[in-house]
C-alpha cells in the first residue's frame, strides 16, 4: 500500500483544514451537546487526509512533518477548540505506534485499518483499574480507561495497563475496536463538551503479544526506536516528550485565536459605556486589551509552530549523530506549557473585556473561555508542577519519567 494521493502536499493539506474551517465553527454548538463532531464532519475530516497525517506511506499515510500538523490541527482548533481537540488526539498517536511499535505490530495494526484513530488514555499509576495478564501468545486485559479524547470514533485504544501480580510492571497495549466499549459519559464538564473524552471499557479482550510494549520502552531511544530503522524517516526516531504537550498546546493556542476573533467583533460592533462616546475599537482600554492580546496570542502561536520545526531537526540530528537528549525532550514540554500558558492569559484578556452579555449561555465568547479554563486545571499538564523536572534533568539529578 502506498500514500493515497502521491502528489499531494504539506500546503495543500493545510489549506483542506483552512476550508473545513466555516463547516467545523457552525458545528460547534451541536458537538458541545453531543459531546463530539458529527458522522459527516468525521467523514470530511477522513476525506481530507487528517487523520493519516502521521501514518507511514507504506501503511496509505502521508508521513507528514509537525510543523504541517500543528498548522492543520490550528485552522480546525481555532474554529472550535472542542473539536480541535477530539481531531488532534484521535490523530496524533499514529506516532507512538510507527515509533515504537515492531514491525510485525505495525503490520496488523495498520495494514487492515483505514484510518487509524486512537485516543491515548493513561490512568494513574496508583489505580490498578487496567490490568493485562499473559495469555499464551498474547495479553488478556480488562479495564477502565477515562478521558479517551477521540474515542467515539476510534479505530484503537492506546492505553496503559499494570501486569497482574507484578508490582511496577506497566505495559502500553494497542487495543482494537472490536475489543471495547465507549461509554456514553462525556459532556458533565465546564468547557471542552466537544472533545469526545470519553471513558473506554475492555472486558476481558485479548491481543498479541507484540500489540504490548513495556512502558520503559517510550522513554528516550532515539536512532534506535523500529520505526526510523523500519521506515527510514526520522520523523520516528523522536522522543514523546517532544510532543506530548503539542497537541494539546493546538486546542488552546487555537482557543486563544478564537477569543481574538470575536473580541474584534465585538469591539468593531459596540460602543463604549463610558468616556468618549466612541466605538470600543476606538476606546484606548478595549485597545490597550486588543493589544496585549493579540500579542500573546502571536506569541503563542509562534512558540508552538517553532517547536514543530525543532523536533524535526532533533529528531534528524538524532539520526545523524547529534542526539536528540531527554533535556532537549523536557525543554520543549516546558516550551508547550507556555505557549498554553501565553493563550490562556490571552483568553483571560479578552473574555475579561467582552462584557457580561458576551458570558450568557450560547455565546462563543463564553464557549471558548470556558475550553481554556477546562485544560487550565488539568493536573498534569501544570507548567509549574513540570518545571522542576526540567530543572532535574538540566542538572542531572534523579527524577521521575512523566510516562510511567
Amino acid at each position: 500500500m502506498g500514500p493515497p494521493e502521491p502528489t499531494l502536499t504539506q500546503e495543500d493539506m493545510i489549506a483542506r483544514a483552512e476550508a473545513l474551517a466555516p463547516t467545523v465553527r457552525a458545528e460547534a454548538e451541536a458537538a458541545e451537546k453531543r459531546g463530539y463532531y458529527s458522522r459527516d464532519l468525521h467523514d470530511k475530516f477522513r476525506a481530507a487526509g487528517f487523520y493519516r497525517i502521521f501514518v507511514p506511506r507504506r501503511y496509505g499515510g502521508y508521513e507528514f512533518d509537525f510543523p504541517t500538523y500543528y498548522r492543520v490541527m490550528l485552522a480546525i482548533s481555532t474554529a472550535d477548540p472542542g473539536i480541535g481537540w477530539c481531531l488532534a488526539l484521535g490523530s496524533s498517536h499514529a506516532l507512538h505506534v510507527a515509533s515504537y511499535f515492531p514491525p510485525a505490530a505495525q503490520e496488523k495494526i495498520f495494514g487492515p485499518t483505514e484510518d487509524f484513530i486512537a485516543p491515548g488514555s493513561l490512568p494513574a499509576r496508583a489505580k490498578q483499574q487496567c490490568v493485562a495478564v499473559p495469555d499464551g501468545d498474547g495479553w488478556r486485559v480488562s479495564g477502565r480507561w477515562p478521558y479517551a479524547s477521540g474515542a467515539p470514533y476510534s479505530s484503537h485504544l492506546l492505553g496503559g495497563a499494570h501486569v497482574k501480580d507484578s508490582p511496577g510492571e506497566r505495559l502500553m497495549m494497542v487495543i482494537p475496536r472490536g475489543q471495547y466499549e465507549v461509554l456514553e459519559d462525556w459532556g458533565a464538564i465546564l468547557g471542552l463538551k466537544g472533545s469526545g473524552s470519553n471513558t473506554i471499557v475492555a472486558k476481558d479482550a485479548w491481543i498479541p503479544r507484540e500489540f504490548a510494549l513495556p512502558m520503559g520502552d517510550f522513554r528516550p531511544r532515539g536512532a534506535d526506536t523500529p520505526g526510523w530503522r523500519f521506515h527510514n524517516n526520522a520523523l520516528y526516531a523522536g522522543q514523546f516528550l517532544g510532543y506530548a504537550g503539542g497537541s494539546l498546546a493546538c486546542s488552546q493556542v487555537g482557543a486563544a485565536k478564537a477569543a481574538m476573533a470575536e473580541y474584534e467583533r465585538i469591539v468593531r460592533s459596540s460602543r463604549a459605556h463610558y468616556g468618549p462616546d466612541v466605538m470600543k475599537f476606538e476606546h484606548p482600554d478595549f485597545q490597550r486589551v486588543f493589544g496585549l492580546g493579540l500579542s500573546m496570542t502571536l506569541s503563542a502561536e509562534a512558540l508552538l509552530l517553532h517547536t514543530g520545526r525543532l523536533y524535526m531537526d532533533y529528531a534528524q540530528g538524532e539520526v545523524t549523530g547529534d542526539p536528540f537528549t531527554a533535556l532537549k525532550a523536557h525543554q520543549m514540554m516546558g516550551m508547550h506549557h507556555q505557549a498554553i500558558r501565553l493563550a490562556w492569559e490571552a483568553g483571560l484578556e479578552f473574555f475579561r473585556a467582552a462584557s457580561s452579555s458576551n458570558a450568557v449561555d450560547g455565546q462563543p465568547m463564553q464557549r471558548f473561555f470556558r475550553d481554556l479554563a477546562t485544560f487550565k486545571n488539568n493536573a498534569t499538564h501544570q507548567a509549574d508542577f513540570f518545571a522542576p523536572e526540567i530543572a532535574r534533568v538540566y542538572f542531572g539529578l534523579a527524577g521521575d519519567v512523566i510516562i510511567s
